[in-house]
């Protein structure tokens, strides 16, 4: 391969389907960038060459620039001729370790010349070192990615991944990394990425921590701790977190903690004094949220229609997934009246085997005030 067909304008599909040139524009520009870098640099060599050697005096200026051009010339190609070998020796697999460090040497050659060449002038020596260093620069990156883009086209380099910024590094540094690999191998956009993260990152917390409390129950199932240590190392854990994972009962135990945070149980406004006053009467408590009133009015008065009510609501506690259209279907009652009855049970209000209006006319009694039944208002 010749250094023309290296540096050949080559076409490469775009992830979107469409094609686009090797080359585009701000690859020309830095073409442009390097020459003029490149020229730079060789000028300034020129320029010492011409006054530092001890040249005949009655040689003219231009004769020793014009002995002193090539030189200069294949000192900065020399740097690009060697990176450009460096670069496809790269492409095929190889190190180029002699090759870069050829390229690096003459390039040091070069910028050391302009530098200590013109060391009584701090200005020229900064410009003209600065440009062998600028024009190295630009051909080393300029050649890199050439390079990974060829790469790139044949499969060989993986896509790039998302730009999460350094404020997402900052944050969050494990789940960042472990988006960053998600979105390479499985091809995910920048959020999805960081969810998938996330959620990764807390199942395996939670795996590792019930694999240790499962190693440390299998081991207190065994006195003998050869056993125990065989039982435990035999066993992968992690499957046997992961199986306990998959079939924990979380409706139930969210069931159970739901019960546990509900509120303590408060008097039933409108009925004031001490409730406990007398502990063999019956207080008039809400467990739960209290009823509105349309449904407290029809909460029966009479002991049967209650002790019916009391009834229906522990069926429907013992079966709380049943549809209330089918249960209310079973006892033969309207599904609004399940629903008063379901209010009605889960504020507490069907937990005493007496009636609400009997409870009432004690609390009435133990204040001093006589029963007020609702049967004798006119």
């Amino acid at each position: 391969m010749t250094l023309d067909e290296h540096h050949r304008p080559r076409r490469v599909d775009l992830p979107n389907g469409t094609e686009t040139s090797r080359r585009p524009p701000v690859e020309h520009a830095a073409w442009i960038f390097y020459a003029i870098a490149a020229l730079g640099s060789t000028i300034g060599q020129i320029w010492v060459g011409v006054q530092i050697p001890p040249w005949p005096d009655t040689l003219h200026w231009w004769w020793r620039a014009v002995f002193v051009a090539p030189f200069a010339i294949v000192i900065d190609l020399g740097g690009a001729v060697t990176a450009a070998f460096a670069d496809w020796r790269q492409r095929l697999g190889e190190a180029a370790y002699g090759w870069r460090a050829l390229s690096a040497a003459t390039v040091t050659v070069g910028v050391t010349t302009n530098i200590v060449g013109h060391a009584d002038v701090a200005y020229l020596a900064v410009v003209f070192g600065g440009l062998g260093v600028f024009a190295y620069a630009i051909w080393l990156m300029h050649s890199a990615a050439r390079r990974r883009d060829a790469l790139r086209a044949t499969g060989k380099l993986a896509d790039t991944a998302p730009v999460y910024g350094l404020t997402q590094w900052w944050r969050e540094p494990a789940v960042t990394r472990r988006a960053r690999s998600l979105a390479l191998t499985q091809q995910l956009p920048l959020h999805q990425s960081l969810a998938h993260a996330r959620q990764q990152l807390r199942d395996e917390k939670r795996r590792t921590a019930l694999a240790t409390h499962v190693e440390t129950l299998i081991r207190s199932r065994h006195d003998d701790p050869v056993r125990a240590d065989i039982a435990a190392t035999t066993l992968d854990l992690d499957a046997v977190a992961a199986d306990l994972t998959a079939h924990a009962d979380v409706t139930g135990w969210a069931r159970v903690i739901g019960a546990d945070l509900r509120p303590p149980p408060v008097p039933l406004p409108g009925v004031g004094g001490d409730v406990d006053a007398d502990p063999e009467r019956e207080s008039v408590t809400v467990a739960g949220p209290m009823p509105p009133a349309d449904v407290l009015r029809r909460v029966p008065q009479d002991q049967a229609s209650y002790d019916r009510w009391r009834q229906l609501w522990a069926d429907l506690k013992a079966d709380p997934d049943l549809e209330l259209a089918a249960f209310a279907h079973r006892h033969g009652i309207s599904l609004r009246q399940v629903q008063w009855i379901r209010r009605t049970g889960a504020s507490g209000l069907l937990d005493s085997p007496l009636t609400l209006i009997d409870r009432i006319a004690q609390l009435a009694a133990i204040n001093g005030h006589a029963p007020h039944h609702p049967s004798s208002t006119s």
